[in-house]
């Protein structure tokens, strides 16, 4: 069995459920997978899982980094429009003109749900889920 890698861009302070990094602490390139399973206590299906999921965590980390473009807004505004209203589009446009030019998705999305109670940045950040954003 292969050796598994830490996922391109991850680096060990980066925020991560206690699951994942509780294999990512054994994962050294040169222990193979039922090595990392064993000192994990876990199964090789179970360290795999671990595995993929750091990926997608680091896959997120760079999109909420990313600068928006005309598709992403669009999307945030059908993922808000369901919490607001008619007024998910004037919220989005109101936040990138105070973020200018360089806005992230990460500091869109802060913007955003600071305008919104509890309750509505819960179900904004379901529908965001839901489409794959965050």
């Amino acid at each position: 069995m292969s050796a598994p890698q830490w996922p391109e861009g991850l680096n060990d302070s980066m925020p991560l459920p206690y699951t994942v990094w509780r294999v990512m602490h054994h994962v050294d390139g040169v222990r193979d997978i039922s090595e990392v399973a064993r000192l994990a206590g876990l199964t090789v299906p179970d360290v795999t899982e671990r595995l993929n999921a750091a990926a997608q965590w680091i896959n997120r980390a760079a999109q909420r980094e990313q600068q928006v473009t005309d598709q992403t807004a669009d999307v945030v505004i059908q993922c808000l429009m369901p919490v607001v209203g008619p007024m998910a589009e004037v919220m989005v446009d109101e936040v990138l003109d105070e973020l200018g030019e360089q806005a992230t998705l990460s500091a869109l999305l802060s913007g955003l749900a600071r305008q919104l109670t509890p309750e509505r940045v819960q179900q904004f950040a379901r529908n965001l889920r839901d489409r794959g954003i965050t």
